[in-house]
């Protein structure tokens, strides 16, 4: 085995540390994103059963702010629960690009010399 053989599959061999050691990062992404959309999903379909109008005439003008707000609440949940939604998707994805790339394939993949190196005249 030649230097340049042996250097190449150090060079593999980081390449692959590299990618697994980025899928964990894609794992961490994946169930934190799973936490916080359950619990931005949670907090969003939460109803308004718990707000009664109180009857008084002077406390009427607090309805509509509190109704406001509370939209714009519901508003900003539900975008949130989107976005994890998404970045849930974008971990999975690269996950499975990161695997795909660290499994190797056939004849392509990596770590595979065909036919030899440059250095080798087989």
């Amino acid at each position: 085995m030649t230097w340049a053989e042996r250097v190449g599959d150090l060079a593999t061999q980081l390449a692959l540390v590299l990618i697994n050691f980025g899928r964990i990062f894609t794992l961490i992404l994946r169930v934190a994103t799973d936490k916080i959309d359950g619990f931005v999903t949670g907090l969003a379909e939460r109803g308004e059963g718990g707000i009664t109008p109180t009857g008084s005439l002077g406390r009427v003008w607090i309805s509509l702010p509190a109704a406001v707000a509370w939209g714009v609440a519901a508003i900003i949940l539900r975008t949130a629960s989107i976005v994890t939604v998404f970045a849930r998707q974008l971990a999975v994805t690269l996950d499975e690009f990161l695997r795909a790339l660290a499994e190797e394939q056939g004849p392509g993949a990596v770590g595979s010399i065909p036919g030899g190196s440059a250095d080798n005249d087989d």
